[in-house]
């Protein structure tokens, strides 16, 4: 009998050995299932943050940087774009824009213009550099230098083509080699993309997709189709960057506005223009933009913050009817505005709200002189 109970204890006592393998297995594979979670949650971070920027993004904020060049003679007219490329006012666009100009004018996205002057161009090779002091402070566009685009890149090309200023086409690099000559400019190892290329569209910048950069500045296109030319930036920068380091500023020629003679339909044209970008800025909700087209007088007698208070609840605004009048270098315009106000999250209210304002020139610039509602 002694002998038969000596089994008991050892029976349980490997009954407890292998539940406890049993349970550190359990525990092991559990540890092991919540690590691999925690690494998978990271490397979703990580892919997150390499993911390509917003489309509407990349455009808007492009958008701001682009500008339209409008140069003319006692023969011609010629519209192009650029792009600001630096802090000192200075913008990148192609040679054959300026060519023989007598004039060069640069109109940026909230209709303001200014004289531009040549810093540099291109005799053989289709890229010029302007100057705009005015700019000096504004915002340039990112701008690639290094990196040489791939076939299949996607691409945005903006430009102002048959005069619609800031215009995007989305495209394909589809060939990165190209040589060819038009005129006098020779082009070497350009880029062929799937986006047209016309008059007003030469010289703006062709945007990388996934990096929001400028990787080239569109110059040439074939007339009814979709095959574009643009020139790399790597290209182009050592060119770029010793016309601006050695320009010297006292020899730069600006056309004064002064020189500049407006007839009264262009002047009521611009004017009418200019109204219509101050209220397309309220509804995009760029207070800042519309509140700058305002002259002096308005901005001391309306501080910025009350300015967009006065917007703040419009979800939605059109134009519906507009005229104008010139008199005595002044024009004035009478605008009827379709607005939708939201006073909460569901209420929407619909109204018509009506503006006469008077558009005249300060300081050599169109400004928006009274603006009553």
């Amino acid at each position: 009998m002694l002998k038969k109970h000596t089994h008991i204890p050892i029976g349980l006592s490997i009954l407890l050995f292998i539940s406890g393998i049993i349970l550190t297995v359990l525990l092991y594979n559990n540890w092991t299932s919540e690590a691999l979670h925690q690494t998978n949650s990271l490397a979703s971070v990580a892919s997150d943050e390499n993911s390509p920027l917003d489309l509407k993004s990349i455009i808007d904020r492009s958008q701001n940087s682009v500008v339209q060049i409008e140069t003319s003679n006692s023969m011609t007219e010629k519209t192009g774009a650029g792009f600001l490329y630096n802090n000192k006012g200075d913008i990148v666009t192609n040679a054959h824009v300026l060519e023989d100009a007598e004039q060069i004018f640069v109109t940026l996205h909230n209709s303001r213009s200014f004289p531009a002057a040549i810093v540099g161009i291109g005799k053989d090779h289709d890229v010029a550099v302007i100057r705009v002091p005015q700019l000096a402070e504004e915002q340039p566009i990112s701008i690639e230098n290094e990196i040489f685009a791939d076939i299949g890149d996607e691409v945005i090309a903006i430009g102002s083509p048959t005069g619609i200023q800031n215009a995007v086409s989305i495209g394909l690099v589809v060939g990165t080699d190209r040589n060819f000559s038009i005129n006098d400019y020779s082009y070497t190892d350009v880029y062929q993309i799937s986006a047209n290329i016309t008059h007003g569209n030469s010289g703006g910048p062709l945007i990388d997709r996934e990096s929001g950069k400028v990787i080239a500045i569109n110059a040439a296109g074939i007339s009814d189709s979709d095959v574009g030319f643009s020139i790399p930036m790597p290209s182009v920068k050592k060119q770029i960057d010793t016309w601006i380091e050695e320009v010297d500023e006292s020899e730069l020629v600006y056309l004064t506005p002064i020189d500049q003679q407006l007839n009264e339909d262009q002047i009521i044209e611009d004017a009418t223009n200019l109204v219509e970008v101050f209220f397309q800025n309220i509804a995009a909700r760029e207070y800042i933009n519309a509140y700058t087209l305002l002259g002096s007088s308005e901005q001391e007698d309306l501080r910025y913050q009350d300015f967009r208070d006065d917007f703040i609840h419009v979800s939605d605004m059109e134009i519906s009817n507009i005229s104008s009048e010139y008199s005595n270098g002044e024009v004035e315009i009478k605008v009827i505005v379709d607005v939708t106000l939201r006073n909460d999250a569901t209420n929407e209210i619909n109204e018509n709200w009506n503006y006469q304002l008077i558009v005249a020139s300060e300081n050599d610039q169109l400004k928006i002189l009274n603006y009553d509602d």
